[in-house]
């Protein structure tokens, strides 16, 4: 019999985002596991390796725009960001058997493939045309907050853009992406609500959004963005919104998208060490006593 532990009180939200609405798309007993009971999640290292890509690159680009970009050495940066991230790792798992990964890519192949992917990404920028973008309040668009309120959605969405770039060849903006996955992605919607939220924030039309696929040192396809546009994506956003304040979380992608899921622990379907303190479908979880005898 599992031990007894009150569950933490539930989060309230008060947001939405792009990873938040895939979530719940995806499974929104997962959503309701790691947004509003918060469970603990269990560290992946692609995650680690992925987020040291994003800030060595982030580093870079600050450089390049004010012409310092020499001062940057891809192993030294790579090295303190990713130490930084298995740290982190570390402080929410101190067992890294646990940590989510591929079993091809352990510690010692990131410490190969993250530089690589560092100097991909470097290598494509300098012979690019593509520049970045200079909001109207004069910010470089790197790593751009472009959270707001978009028609028909209640709450703020929130989105960090990896870079906003202007193409100088046909005049005009790309959202873009890095990936340091193997699968390229599977639609727009995340290049959308950039583009979305870009338009309504600042009054401008982005065209398309692409994916720079680290692992192959170039951007995959582009995602045009003609029809997502303010009301649209609002609307989307709004209804998620709705689906998370009926307070119905049901397990919808059970198996198929299991192996993702950071707080399989936490969930009872998934027969969970933790699910009796966080998942209110587990006999032992106060909350579905309550709902026994409601």
């Amino acid at each position: 019999m599992p031990e007894m532990k009150s569950p933490p009180p539930e989060r309230r939200v008060s947001h939405i985002s792009h990873s938040a609405r895939e979530t719940l798309l995806r499974c929104a007993k997962s959503y309701f596991l790691s947004r509003i009971a918060g469970a603990p999640k269990r560290p992946a290292l692609w995650l680690a390796g992925g987020s040291a890509v994003h800030t060595a690159t982030e580093e870079y680009d600050r450089l390049a725009v004010v012409g310092e970009e020499e001062r940057f050495d891809v192993e030294s940066r790579w090295n303190t960001c990713f130490q930084i991230e298995l740290a982190a790792n570390r402080q929410q798992d101190a067992n890294e058997n646990r940590w989510r990964r591929s079993p091809t890519e352990p510690v010692e192949a990131w410490n190969q493939l993250g530089p690589q992917f560092v100097r991909a990404y470097i290598d494509w920028r300098q012979r690019s045309p593509w520049q970045i973008w200079t909001t109207p309040d004069g910010q470089p668009a790197i790593e751009l907050d472009v959270s707001g309120y978009l028609p028909d959605c209640p709450v703020e969405i929130k989105a960090f853009v990896d870079r906003v770039f202007w193409d100088p060849v046909f005049e005009r903006l790309e959202v873009l992406d890095l990936k340091t996955g193997k699968r390229p992605p599977k639609g727009p919607d995340q290049f959308g609500t950039y583009g979305a939220l870009i338009e309504a924030k600042y009054g401008v039309k982005v065209h398309s959004g692409v994916p720079f696929m680290n692992r192959r040192g170039t951007v995959g396809r582009p995602y045009e963005l003609d029809e997502f546009t303010p009301e649209a994506v609002g609307q989307l956003y709004g209804e998620a919104w709705e689906q998370i304040q009926s307070g119905e979380f049901p397990a919808d992608g059970y198996d198929s998208e299991c192996f993702i899921c950071d707080v399989s622990d936490a969930c009872f379907v998934k027969n969970g060490p933790l699910a009796h303190i966080y998942d209110p479908d587990h006999p032992e979880h106060p909350a579905y006593e309550k709902a026994a005898s409601s």
